[in-house]
């Protein structure tokens, strides 16, 4: 069964028009395979789908603990912030943004705890809610690493909209450039494209293909649009290899014979 219908005709219209606006058909089949590999809900807010020419799918903080949580391993966290000198708070109250935050996650049955820090200045969108409350836009980038690195099995691969702000406002930035020559086209690379091809092949099972088209969106980014396009086409055309045909009626007639 196709992982799009999760969805009743109405919800996936709606989720196309607004959590996933621009998405193509196909586009929008990969995010079903996502919200279901990830267990996570687009109508929480948990899963999005960011279209800016290649569609990436980006998660919210909810999202990332919720998987966490459904582990049963996570046995809390804290998060600090720090000034330019250094020294960690349990709280933020001076009016200018924290220097960094730094998120400790503890783990159940691990030796020590998980660290990760996330610097301002590496993650400031300076717009919207960076500019309204820093420390706590900061806070959620260094939870989110600190999250996967606590659980790379079942987040790896998954960033949230608040790591990924910062690049989305850069990109958007348009300016006059300075004629030069058409840079070459990102290759991809063969290796995987080779592999996601073969794999596709061998498929035998719809939930198989399901799969694949999960792990080819966490790897997207190795691989040249031409690539991507070239093996969910492959994909499509597998899937319909699987789905039995329907039963036509036979004919006993020999429309060879002779009147």
């Amino acid at each position: 069964m196709s992982a799009i219908t999760q969805w009743t005709q109405e919800q996936t219209a709606l989720i196309s028009s607004t959590i996933a606006p621009g998405c193509t058909p196909d586009e929008l089949k990969l995010f079903a395979y996502a919200c279901q590999r990830t267990g996570l809900d687009p109508f929480q807010k948990q899963i999005y789908a960011i279209k800016r020419g290649k569609m990436t799918i980006q998660v919210g903080i909810d999202g990332l603990r919720a998987i966490a949580e459904r582990t049963g391993q996570l046995d809390g966290s804290e998060t600090f912030f720090c000034g330019p000198d250094g020294e960690w708070k349990d709280v933020w109250l001076a009016k200018e943004p924290p220097a960094a935050a730094k998120t400790i996650v503890y783990r159940k049955g691990a030796s020590h705890p998980f660290t990760a820090v996330a610097r301002f200045d590496d993650f400031n969108a300076k717009q919207n809610l960076w500019l309204k409350m820093p420390a706590v836009m900061i806070g959620k980038c260094s939870e989110c690493a600190c999250l996967r690195k606590a659980f790379p099995a079942d987040l790896s691969g998954l960033y949230s909209v608040d790591e990924m702000e910062q690049e989305t406002v850069t990109a958007t930035v348009t300016s006059t450039p300075a004629p030069a020559l058409t840079p070459a086209a990102f290759a991809g690379d063969a290796k995987i494209f080779a592999a996601g091809k073969a794999a596709i092949a061998k498929a035998t099972t719809i939930q198989q293909l399901e799969d694949i088209a999960a792990r080819m969106e966490l790897r997207k980014n190795d691989l040249s649009q031409q690539q991507f396009d070239t093996l969910l086409e492959l994909s499509l055309a597998r899937e319909a290899e699987l789905v039995p045909p329907a039963a036509t009626p036979s004919d006993d007639a020999d429309p060879f014979a002779d009147d």
